[in-house]
């Protein structure tokens, strides 16, 4: 079992489980979606994931690059409940299964949630507001705040002279 931390500059690291190589691929290529490029070379991709848990396995941490966000795996650890041989002998499991210490998956839920996450980090960098879903260009005419804001004493610039139609 795996730790994968997922980190951004522009988001809080997150930290989901992977049981084996299957779900630690589905998780890297999950990352590369979610950033909206899509993996295009799945035998490099492959590959890279075989070396980066292999990196875990041998030294206890891998680490890869995947576009803008570092993906770091390490051995997940023990809880402590189920270490030594006391826990043995009291009836409980020889080896940990995890299900004593949540461990969140990384599913469709996650993937989306990400994917917003990261979303609404490029909206702020770019002088919108991810909270809100505006871009820089669609902030009030008046104040130039977004709609997290109240816009109570805003005072609206005048459009162009209409010219009433007929004349």
């Amino acid at each position: 079992m795996y730790d994968v931390i997922i980190e951004h500059p522009a988001i809080d690291d997150r930290t989901y489980s992977a049981d084996g190589p299957g779900q630690l691929r589905d998780i890297v290529w999950g990352i590369a979606r979610a950033q909206g490029k899509p993996v295009t070379d799945d035998l490099k991709m492959i590959t890279e994931v075989g070396a980066l848990r292999s990196a875990c396995d041998i030294t206890g941490e891998g680490v890869l690059k995947v576009h803008d966000i570092t993906v770091t795996v390490r051995d997940a650890e023990p809880c402590e409940g189920h270490q030594g041989e006391d826990s043995v002998l009291l009836g409980g499991p020889e080896f940990c299964d995890g299900s004593c210490k949540p461990r969140t998956p990384f599913r469709k839920p996650q993937l989306v949630d990400l994917a917003c996450a990261l979303d609404d980090a490029e909206l702020d960098a770019t002088g919108g507001c991810g909270r809100c879903g505006l871009e820089a260009g669609q902030m009030c005419a008046g104040c130039g705040k977004c709609n997290c804001h109240t816009h109570e004493t805003c005072v609206r610039p005048t459009g162009e002279a209409q010219v009433p139609q007929g004349s």
